[in-house]
């Protein structure tokens, strides 16, 4: 059933689980000027022009594994973890149980999903067991019918769990903190629709709620609840908070003259800040390790989206300097653990790579994926070398219906939460069509191959 329109001020963060309020998960329309197009992949610094030949399919042989393990959902959404390679399998809950987006815990050992079960959605916390045996039965840490939650976020130190919950109006929405032990009861951190935010540390959160302008907040919130932004900021046209690695930078984006509006980046304390001005809607993500700001926004006048469309740039948080590692139209993008490369997802220019041309510049219908897949759309991924632009690899791939409808429109808060990225930086997992099945591929970084290792709609790494 077609959902909300993107200008929907209901929950940006969507989820199978059936009675969760389901939003914006209308397909994502882009109508490409003639600008882009001309630009589009187009070298920025050091960027190749021309991409390689796609990689063959990987063998086992040549695939690179890693001692991480992906958590998968299955279509008939049962919960199980898998190895590089897809063996190892363990599943976890019961019988019936419908699970969506599951999330690690950072040091690895637990898994919180969201799950489904004789119609009241719950949020249960699995530990992980020894090699060869089955998991314990789970913590239930949140359990409401009324109030049912969706989108799990753990604490830095993974002592706690962030959520939301679907509120009666004019609230909309809550974001709720809860013990990962289920020790207490859950609390409200604060209300409002939409709502994005990032942990800083385990002591403080970036909160950007209620949209923006007037009606919006931005600022640093303490797990507690009690915001503790000494003066207000007006958020602009983005949605989450970017903080660096050492909690020295935060990004955001403040309103601007009608047309533009300034990326701000400062220290925490307000005492130095940079500013890039952008049009339409940025998303933000700090390299880890790192003072660089990748951003995915508009570098000039076009016609207005609801999600980031743009060019990929780097902005260091020191000196302001910016430069473009992917020029075009960028719709996604997620740094490498050890940011050394970022995954970009683009919508390749017609005719480009023998993928078939974009037509009206519809990049996924309102329909299933099958429409999208029946007209050949399949978008780009590229794997980009941060430090000097070079395209490490580009292959292509009908990505799923969830995936394009669910997590694409809002990857810049997914990728703090559910990783992308396996641990040693070597592969990236996303849900692919591939002859009408759905499949978690796993695909090399390096371009030496991918390979799917489970019929499933949503797989992520553990760290």
């Amino acid at each position: 059933m077609e959902g909300p329109g993107f200008d929907d001020p209901g929950p940006p963060i969507p989820t199978p689980v059936s009675r969760v309020r389901r939003a914006l998960t209308v397909a994502v329309v882009l109508t490409l000027v003639a600008a882009m197009v001309a630009l589009a992949f187009v070298s920025g610094r050091g960027v190749v022009t021309t991409p390689p030949p796609e990689p063959p399919a990987a063998t086992s042989a040549t695939l690179t594994t890693s001692a991480s393990r992906l958590a998968v959902v299955g279509a008939d959404g049962g919960l199980s973890t898998t190895d590089a390679l897809g063996g190892s399998l363990v599943r976890y809950g019961g019988a019936g149980i419908r699970f969506s987006f599951p999330a690690w815990s950072p040091d690895g050992t637990r898994i919180a999903a969201v799950g489904e079960d004789q119609g009241e959605a719950r949020v249960y916390v699995f530990t992980t067991p020894a090699d060869g045996a089955s998991p314990a039965a789970p913590a239930i840490v949140y359990s409401d019918a009324d109030q049912p939650p969706f989108y799990l976020y753990w604490s830095p130190d993974g002592e706690a769990l962030t959520f939301l919950t679907t509120e009666p109006e004019p609230d909309g929405l809550a974001l709720r903190l809860v013990p990962a032990d289920g020790s207490a009861p859950a609390a409200i951190i604060r209300h409002g629709s939409p709502m994005y935010w990032a942990w800083a540390d385990a002591a403080r959160l970036l909160v950007h709620s209620g949209g923006e302008g007037l009606a919006g907040f931005f600022g640093e919130v303490r797990p507690d609840g009690v915001a503790t932004e000494p003066l207000a900021i007006l958020p602009g046209g983005f949605r989450v908070p970017a903080v660096s690695s050492d909690g020295r930078f935060r990004a955001y984006v403040t309103p601007g003259d009608g047309t533009t509006q300034p990326i701000v980046v400062e220290t925490r304390e307000r005492t130095d800040a940079q500013t890039l001005d952008v049009f339409g809607t940025a998303a933000l993500a700090f390299r880890p390790g790192s003072d660089g700001l990748a951003i995915v926004a508009a570098a000039e006048p076009r016609r207005e989206t609801s999600v980031p469309v743009g060019p990929l740039r780097l902005m260091d948080a020191s000196t302001g300097e910016v430069r473009t590692l992917l020029s075009g139209t960028v719709i996604g993008s997620f740094w490498s653990p050890d940011g050394k490369t970022i995954a970009a997802i683009e919508v390749p220019a017609p005719g480009d790579d023998n993928i078939a041309a974009m037509g009206r510049g519809v990049l996924v219908s309102t329909t299933s994926f099958r429409t999208a897949a029946a007209a050949g759309t399949r978008l780009r991924i590229s794997f980009v070398n941060a430090e000097s632009g070079a395209i490490r690899s580009r292959s292509s791939f009908a990505l799923s219906d969830l995936f394009i409808d669910q997590i694409l429109p809002y990857f810049d808060q997914y990728a703090l939460s559910h990783r992308v990225w396996s641990a040693d930086g070597a592969s990236i997992a996303l849900p692919v069509v591939d002859a009408g099945i759905e499949q978690v591929m796993v695909i090399q970084a390096d371009g030496s191959g991918a390979r799917a290792v489970a019929d499933a709609v949503a797989g992520f790494w553990s760290p």
